[in-house]
Parts: C-alpha cells; structure tokens; sequence
C-alpha cells in the first residue's frame, strides 16, 4: 500500500499521506494546550485518532479511484486479528450477560476505551507493515539540526501568541504564531519522510521524542516557558509534552535502542555529535522522569541488544564511542541524582531509595497501613482485582473497553479482604500489569493469544536473526525488537501501552518488526469488485464517524472546561448553559454531567440535578460518587425508595463509605417499608466495617423495632453495647426490650458498673483524694473481671490523666491501639492528651488514624479542624 522506495511521480494520494504522517509522529506527541480542555493533553488523543481515519479515508478514496490496492500479509496477521476479534467477542458476551442498566455503560466503554485497541492498535498495526524498510539507515542530520532551532523558536511562543477573548472553539484554537511553527515543522517532516520509509519515519520519531524530551529536561531545572502554571500531580516536575512523565518515558524506552544503532552507524563528527546528544537527552530524561519500571524496560532492552550477535558485532565494531557514550551517559545519569527539587531533595536520589522499602515480608496485601509503601500496595491491590476479573469470567474476560468498570464492580472484594488498604481504592483503566490485564479483559482466550502472537513474534525474530546477512536492516529490526521487548518489560509496571501516543508508537514498531522480519514475497493485491468496493465504502464511512466522534468529544470537553471556569468565577447562570452543551454534546462525559448535577444540587434544583446525575450514571455505572449524590438530589425531591436505591449502588462501588451508611440507616429508619433484605444486609455491613460508630448500633436497632424484629433489635442492642459499654443510650433501650420479670443478659449489668464509674469520673475533681484512689481502683478491678472490654483501659486512662498521670494515662491508651487500632474512643483519648501536652503534631496524627478508620467522623474531624487552625496561626 505504502511501498514508494521505487516510485515514479508522487500522486496527490501519497502527498496527502506524507502530510498525515508527517503529522502523526511530529505533531501529535508535541502538541498540547493549556488552557482549552480540563485534560490539556486530551488534544493529542483527538488528532491521533482523526489522523488516523483520515490515512484510512485516503486509502479507500485512493482504491476506489485507482480500483486496486496491495497489503502486506504477515505470519502475525492472523494470531493478531483472532486477539482482537476474541476481545470483540468478549465484549458482545458481556453485553449479552449484563443487566439493561449496564449496557449503556458497556457501549460507552468500548467507545472510549476499546477503541485504543480497536483503532489506534490495529490502525497502527496494518499502516506500519505496509510501510517498506529501504534496507539502508539514512541520518537526515541536517534535518534534525534545522529541527533543533525549530524546536527553540518555541521558546518565543508565549510572547507571540494570539490572545482571544473569545470563548468560541475556533478562536481559542487559532493561533498565527503556533499555526506558522507547525507549518514549517510539518514541511521539514516532509522533508525528511520524501521517501516513506521505516528508517526515515524513526528519525521523525526519534525527533520528536528527543524535542518533548528536552522540554522535559528544561522543566526539572526548573526552566519552564511554555506552561502558565505549575502541575503537581506527578513526582516530577518532568511531564513535558505527554501528559504523564511515565509515557514519554515509555517512548524512549522503545526508542533507545534504535537510536543507538543509528548513532554506531555514524561517519562524520556532525553525525556523531547530533545523535550522541540525542541518546544523553533521551538518558537524562529517563533519570528525570522517574518512572523507575522504564529504568527497568530500558535495561530489558539494552541487555537484548548484547544478546544479539549482529549488533554485538556493531557494538564492539565501535567500542571506542561506545564506551565514551557510556562514559556520558553515566555521567548525566549520576548527575541527575545531584540535581535539587522544590523541597531541596533529589527527586531522582529519593525515587531510587524509595526502592529499598520493597521487602520480601511487605510484598503482600496482609500488611499495616502504616507500612504500606503506595507504589507496590497499590499495584498488588489492583492485580488483585484484576485476579476478581478474571475468575469471574474466565473464559472470554470481561471484554474490550470494560476493564475499567470491572475494576470498579471488582475492587470493593479486595478492599473489604484488606480494610488496611482502604485509602488505596482507585479507579483505573488498566491494572499496570499487562498480563493480568489481559487475563482481565480477554480471559484464557485473550492471554493464551497474546503471549502466542509475542512468541511467534520472538520465534520469527529468531529464525531472521539466523539466517538473514548482516546489513543495516538486520541491525535495525533487532534493535527494534529489543525497543518492543523494553516496553514489554516496561509495563509489567506500567500503564503505557494503554495511553494514546505511547501505545500507537509500540503497535507501529510491532508492525514494522514483522513485516521487516516477514519474507517480501508476502503482498495481495486487492482488485475492484462489488464486496470490495462495500468493504472501502464502509472504511471511508468509517473514517468520517470517527472523525466527527472526535470533533464532538473534544468539544464537549472545551464546553466542560470553559463551564468549569465559570462557576469557579461565580458565573453560576453562564457555567449551567457550557455544561448543559458539554452533556448533551457528548452523554459520555460523566465529568461534565456530575459537575452539572452539582450545580443543581447547589441551586436546590434537586429534579434537574437528579436527572443530570442519572444521565451519567448510566454512562459510568462505575462511578460511586454520582450515585451518592443522586442520592441526595432525590431526596429533594422527596423520592426516598430512590434514594435508598443509589445509596445502596454508592456502597456496593465504596464499602467503607460511612456517611452514606449514615444516611442509609436513618432513611431505613424513617422509612422501614423500604428496608428490604438487600438494604438491611448493606446495614449490617455498616456494623461490621464501622463497629465503633454507635449511633449505627442505635439506627439499626430502630430499624429492626419499627419492622417488628424485637429480637434482632436486642441482638443488635448487645452487640452495639458490647462495643461500646459506655453508650448510656444503648443501655437504655435495651434495659426497655427486656420485660421486667425477663432474665436480662450480663452485659447490661456490667455496663451499668462502667457507665457508674465514668459517672463518678465526671465529678473527679469534686472528689476528695481517697475516693479518686478507690475510683481508680474500681475501674482496675473491672478491668481483671472483663479483660475483653476496651473501654475499661479508656476509662482508666481518663481518671490517670485527671489525676495528673498522663504518662499512665497514655501507656493505657496504647495498650489498647496496639491490639485494636481502629478503636475510635482510644484514639480520640490519645489524642486529647497529646493535645494537652501541647504535642500537635501527635494529636493530629491520633485523630487522622481515627479518621483513617472512620472517615468523615464528626468528633474527630472538628477536633482536626481546630487543630489545623492553630497550627496554621
């Protein structure tokens, strides 16, 4: 298809396609905007994926035009296409199994997600193996020069550009200054893609990579000039041009590699100067970067390429810069970890010394939370889940595009196993781990097909390597496999491969392996025939949907974006009318209908926020927080049945939600016609994750009366009481369940004798020496007789403290957290005394472990509030 080494005159077909992919891999990984969707990278996946449609749209024009066509047929073709047609299966079988309010989700899934499968991958994939290699490595070092200067007149962009007032798409869009750059950076991307090739499309590549890399650099020195504001949401000031430090660390990983071949092929000091300093720049930024599983892809792949005797030969033919490279790059490498970050710590150094907190006895999910080191516990969590998947369909797995909302169905499993883990909880759309997502989302079928595609990947690279004479192709196909291997390597840990840019780039090169390791003899030629003709009509119809699905997709998020400004300017009228736009633009942006329901909620206007929450629930059944405040918006409107309902779908996505169970008991309790075994069995698991919350015990036990249940009601009494034998209110209405002449249980007789005690402890300082000392023996003495109440030591501690002995006092408290960490009176003691003893910092931290248990509490957070506020005086 794309076969132009021997061409003769240049069709406007092939012009129209040199300018697409002169775009594809020159401005899509560099462009990005600050200030037009809440994701400033967002663009980049909307012009990837139009380019793509539109490389396929000139495609099936030019077939129906010329009525023929030639395609590369490759040994992986096959094992490819049944991958993604068993994903595609996988999905129908999810559909067809889930409930109806599900579907929606599950469409919107494929859309958003499993199309980077559908279009990027196989996109990427059939352009690339139908692109030729010319078989010899052509520098175009002039070209990358004249890039390096187009690279700095960029510096001067936030001096020239065009500032709008305008809030309308295309005036913010347009820009002269940045309009001329790109048109002279696509015309020198022409320039050196005159011949569509392999070898001059990675030196595009490599350009690219090596421009977002230098920026990158440039921003961990602290240099920044195009970003009017500073990001924090990553480890490293470092994110450049691809939206996530770790990406463009992926691209270099994959990368290196080949560069390195193109820098052994060098002949003149030029050469040699301009693709050394591109390997240091690319070596530096993966120091900076701090993505440590591309530390380790790159060293997967370096290590290949020694494995490799051909480029074995090629390293020892030119050992003399290679070792000097090496030398360098160690050097910029060790010079990085000198290098300070904002909190005057090496951001590298401290990135690498985080690595010692990985210990044979923490790698598991059974650990405190006060040892969980985030970057493995959240993995080993999120593999968990992915394991949940898996068993839960095991075949076909849960289907392309819908790994996220499996995740979100799947995780609460985990976390109810592990409560330490609890602030882990996330949502993601892949589980950093390629095998376990693919055992996710494609079963045994999809994990089976994927490792067979890669080892007869690795089979075919093999029999090449063997049997093929040495020459540059040779070399540059090996390296190209040890870049495909590192990213492999890479995202065992990693989530690249299921970003836009980073995964395109990786598909590409697995399509320019196989067709370079594939026999040439292997080309069909398509000629004009009726199904033909209906098989192009429906990629060129294709291709237009995409692109205007991406043109509504992207403008929606602009009007979200441009909403969200506005009301944060208190333009409350203005914000409803960009977000109203940006939902019914585009139902899938859950974002937008979210904020747009809390906009409402915030205006009392409970129908329209219930129906904005509604429309993105049922795009996002994964996401818990728009069934609580559904929730809420339909209790505005006085819809209690529905409220319980998307109460009840909050807490089967957030287990350890407490003030939804909050509200879920108190509705029950108003409203026991409701309380169903579904909505009870959600109580009980409120009980059993919050046991200390004894207004909970309280509810529920309401619960049961109102439905008739008197002896649940005790039996939830007791165990409310038995928690908490200090509650007076529990007593109370225990002792009114049991009839007089009723035997009543023990616990209500101890828990007299405590709450006598904590009586006479109220009045402690009314008290003469000798009946403090007896009180306190008192309390000693219940202690020995219920050794299993925690609240005897709480008590203890409380009439130590009054009595002046807060060090006891404390040794009590400690006793107590030590084998119950999550008591919440315990804590809340701690934390008064540390309060006490003007130690805020330990105060703090005894009532943020109370809130880590009981999150939202009202005592602990107000205490927290206080406490913030005189530390900020």
């Amino acid at each position: 298809m794309l076969n132009l080494v021997a061409v003769g005159k240049e069709t406007v077909y092939i012009r129209v396609i040199r300018v697409l992919l002169t775009m594809v891999f020159l401005v899509v990984p560099l462009v990005f905007f600050t200030d037009l969707t809440s994701n400033p990278f967002f663009i980049q996946n909307v012009l990837l994926y139009t380019l793509l449609a539109l490389l396929y749209a000139v495609a099936a024009i030019k077939f129906l035009r010329t009525r023929t066509i030639d395609f590369t047929q490759t040994f992986f073709d096959l094992a490819f296409f049944i991958y993604v047609l068993s994903c595609a299966m996988g999905w129908l079988s999810a559909v067809s199994s889930a409930p109806q309010a599900l579907r929606q989700t599950l469409f919107y899934g494929l859309l958003n997600n499993g199309t980077l499968l559908l279009i990027v991958a196989l996109g990427a994939f059939i352009l690339s193996k139908n692109v030729v290699f010319s078989g010899m490595i052509e520098r175009k070092t002039n070209y990358i020069l004249l890039f390096f200067l187009w690279g700095g007149l960029w510096y001067l962009f936030p001096y020239l550009k065009t500032v709008s007032s305008s809030q309308n798409l295309l005036a913010q869009v347009f820009d002269w200054y940045a309009l001329l750059l790109w048109g002279v950076g696509v015309f020198l991307g022409m320039r050196v893609l005159k011949k569509i090739t392999h070898e001059n499309i990675l030196v595009l590549m490599f350009v690219s990579v090596f421009l977002a890399c230098g920026y990158g650099v440039l921003q961990a020195l602290g240099w920044e000039f195009l970003w009017p504001f500073e990001l924090d949401q990553f480890a490293t000031k470092a994110f450049s041009t691809f939206g996530n430090p770790n990406f463009l660390s992926s691209a270099v990983v994959m990368l290196l590699p080949a560069l390195l071949v193109y820098f052994m092929h060098t002949d003149s000091k030029k050469d040699f100067a301009v693709y050394g300093l591109l390997v240091l720049v690319y070596i530096l930024y993966l120091s900076f970067g701090l993505a440590r599983s591309c530390w380790l892809g790159a060293t997967a792949g370096l290590f290949m390429m020694w494995m490799f005797g051909t480029l074995r030969a090629l390293i020892w033919k030119r050992k003399g810069r290679v070792f000097l490279l090496a030398v360098l790059a160690l050097g910029v490498g060790w010079w990085s970890v000198y290098v300070k970050g904002s909190n005057a710590v090496s951001p590298v150094a401290m990135r690498a010394q985080e690595l010692s907190q990985v210990t044979p006895s923490n790698f598991t999910l059974q650990v405190d939370k006060d040892e969980i080191f985030q970057s493995l516990h959240q993995r080993l969590l999120m593999w968990d889940v992915s394991k949940e998947i898996f068993l839960d369909r095991p075949v076909l797995g849960s289907g392309v595009g819908n790994f996220q909302m499996a995740f979100a169905h799947n995780q609460p499993k985990t976390l109810l196993k592990y409560p330490d883990l609890r602030e882990l909880k996330t949502t993601t759309n892949a589980p950093h781990n390629e095998l376990f997502f693919q055992a996710a989302q494609g079963g045994i079928v999809g994990l089976g097909l994927f490792l067979f595609m890669f080892m007869v990947l690795f089979l075919e690279v093999k029999d090449f390597a063997a049997h093929k004479k040495e020459g540059d192709k040779k070399q540059i196909l090996q390296a190209l496999f040890c870049g495909i291997l590192g990213m492999l390597v890479d995202n065992m840990l990693n989530i690249s491969l299921h970003a836009v840019v980073p995964a395109f780039l990786f598909w590409w090169m697995v399509g320019a392996e196989v067709s370079g390791v594939g026999k040439e003899e292997r080309s069909i030629v398509i000629r004009a025939n009726p199904a033909t003709k209906t098989v192009a009509l429906f990629v060129l119809a294709t291709s237009v949907a995409i692109v205007l699905w991406q043109g509504i997709w992207f403008a929606s998020e602009y009007y979200f974006f441009v909403g969200q400004k506005q009301w944060a300017n208190g333009n409350i009228a203005a914000a409803e009318k960009q977000l109203k736009k940006a939902l019914n633009l585009y139902p899938a942006n859950t974002e937008a209908g979210f904020r747009l329901g809390l906009l409402y909620l915030g205006n009392r206007d409970y129908a329209k926020s219930l129906h904005a929450f509604e429309k993105s629930a049922s795009a996002a059944s994964y996401y818990e927080e728009v069934y609580y405040h559904a929730a809420l918006a339909a209790l505005g409107t006085h819809d209690t049945k529905k409220a319980i309902h998307y109460l009840q779908d909050n807490l089967k996505l957030h287990p350890y939600h407490l003030q939804a169970y909050y509200l879920l008991s108190q509705l029950l309790k108003e409203n026991p016609i409701y309380a169903d075994t579904s909505a009870l069995s959600m109580v009980e698991r409120g009980l059993q994750l919050f046991p200390y919350e004894t207004s909970l015990w309280r509810q529920a036990g309401e619960i049961y009366t109102k439905l008739g249940e008197t002896e649940q009601a005790k039996n939830t009494y007791l165990r409310g009481l038995e928690v908490d034998t200090l509650d007076k209110e529990l007593l109370r209405r225990l002792e009114g369940l049991f009839p007089k002449k009723e035997e009543k249980p023990a616990l209500l007789a101890q828990a007299r004798e405590l709450q006598s005690y904590s009586a006479k402890a109220d009045k402690f300082n009314k008290m003469s020496g000798k009946y403090q000392s007896k009180l306190r023996a008192d309390v000693e003495k219940y202690i020995l007789k219920y050794p299993e109440d925690t609240n005897g030591p709480i008590l203890l501690a409380r009439v130590l403290s009054l009595g002046g002995n807060d060090i006891k006092a404390k040794e009590e408290l400690e006793k107590v957290l030590e084998k119950f960490p999550d008591d919440l009176w315990a804590n809340l003691a701690l934390s008064t005394l540390y309060y006490k003893a003007e130690d805020l910092q330990k105060s703090k931290e005894a009532l943020n472990n109370a809130l880590f248990y009981y999150p939202g509490n009202s005592v602990a957070s107000a205490r927290l509030e206080v406490l913030n506020g005189k530390k900020k005086k």
